[in-house]
């Protein structure tokens, strides 16, 4: 990839180049129960695994919102969660932080971030994921343990954020942080 391709999900100085990164054009499911091609960066270490990850849920007819990076949204997190964005690489910090996101190497991803939204202490991102904070039962795009979702990240390896202290039920990253 380039810079150019990446646009403002990428800049100078971040931890991986986009030499490092490879588009991957994958099937899924839409909510609309018709399948759909959408387009996810990821480090080129990690795309193999993925593309398997990205079968195995269009195979259990795993429902995604929508599917593009995070450019199309001008590299804005908060802007690429309200859309019910499910995207790979970012090149941002963990929020409030000045470490690097998982997302920054291209070995994370959020999927359909309404349906699985990210909890801090006082706030649910994106605000309108707060009508699925009731995780059971799992509804169509949920995140969950059972899930297809979950089972084909385990099956590669990959740790879930819906485990974390603050539960980000959107994220799937390799070393599971």
């Amino acid at each position: 990839m380039s810079a150019a391709q990446l646009g403002a999900s990428y800049h100078a100085g971040c931890p991986v180049g986009p030499a490092s990164l490879r588009l991957l054009h994958l099937s899924y499911f839409g909510f609309d129960g018709a399948p759909h091609i959408g387009t996810l960066v990821v480090n080129a270490a990690v795309a193999n695994a993925v593309v398997g990850v990205f079968a195995n849920v269009f195979r259990a007819r795993f429902f995604i919102r929508r599917m593009v990076p995070v450019s199309a949204y001008s590299g804005s997190d908060d802007a690429s969660m309200a859309a019910d964005n499910t995207s790979g690489f970012n090149c941002r910090y963990v929020q409030g932080t000045t470490t690097w996101s998982e997302h920054s190497y291209g070995e994370a991803i959020d999927v359909n971030t309404v349906e699985n939204p990210y909890l801090t202490p006082g706030r649910v991102q994106p605000p309108a994921g707060a009508a699925y904070l009731d995780r059971s039962p799992l509804r169509a795009g949920m995140a969950g343990p059972g899930s297809a979702l979950n089972a084909a990240f385990a099956a590669i390896g990959w740790g879930w954020g819906g485990n974390f202290h603050s539960p980000d039920y959107q994220h799937f990253s390799a070393n599971g942080r």
